[in-house]
């Protein structure tokens, strides 16, 4: 008779454990690293899959998404997101690749500055928003980008928009000079 009793006292634990876990991994799969950075205006994620670009599409009402992948190394010039590209244009969103530029001085310029303004002459527009931008896992140049956003529109400090880049999971930011030179550097209306 005990053991019938423990029966569905050990069913229920095993669900209290296994809903969750088996919902962050669909979530991580849809939605991963979703953001707000300001609410109705900018938005960070990792790649979302389709599904979860619809439900991001829906739920907040995406006019623009920025994509800072590249093409794979040996994939002649082909995206590895263009059923995104075609998507968004299917729904009128409008839809931007800036490719990996190098945040380092290259004989006398910084590469990734050509980005950079392009960003921010779009976030400037409100016509824009709210946009997206992502890049694979939405950690990296989703976040560096995210953190030019904060001391550029925002006011936050250097400080605290790497500090902000760091929390939100760039754990290789301090071995990263090229980046964090950057953003340490950053001067807010220079671009």
């Amino acid at each position: 008779m005990l053991r019938r009793s423990i029966l569905p006292a050990i069913l229920l634990a095993a669900c209290l454990i296994a809903l969750p876990f088996g919902y962050a991994r669909v979530r991580e799969h849809h939605l991963r690293n979703v953001r707000v950075v300001e609410e109705g205006v900018l938005y960070r994620s990792g790649q979302p899959s389709p599904a979860g670009l619809g439900r991001l599409v829906h739920d907040l009402n995406i006019r623009m998404v920025i994509c800072f992948r590249d093409v794979e190394e040996g994939k002649a010039d082909v995206a590895p997101d263009q059923w995104e590209e075609a998507y968004c244009a299917n729904l009128g969103i409008n839809y931007v690749r800036m490719p990996l530029r190098v945040w380092s001085y290259d004989q006398g310029v910084i590469p990734a500055d050509e980005n950079v303004r392009r960003f921010l002459a779009i976030m400037a527009d409100p016509k824009n928003h709210p946009v997206l931008i992502h890049c694979f896992r939405g950690v990296h140049r989703t976040g560096t980008y995210s953190a030019i956003y904060r001391m550029e529109r925002q006011g936050w400090s250097n400080e605290e928009a790497i500090e902000e880049l760091k929390a939100l999971g760039y754990y290789n930011l301090d071995r990263e000079d090229d980046v964090r030179m950057y953003l340490e550097r950053y001067v807010p209306g220079s671009k």
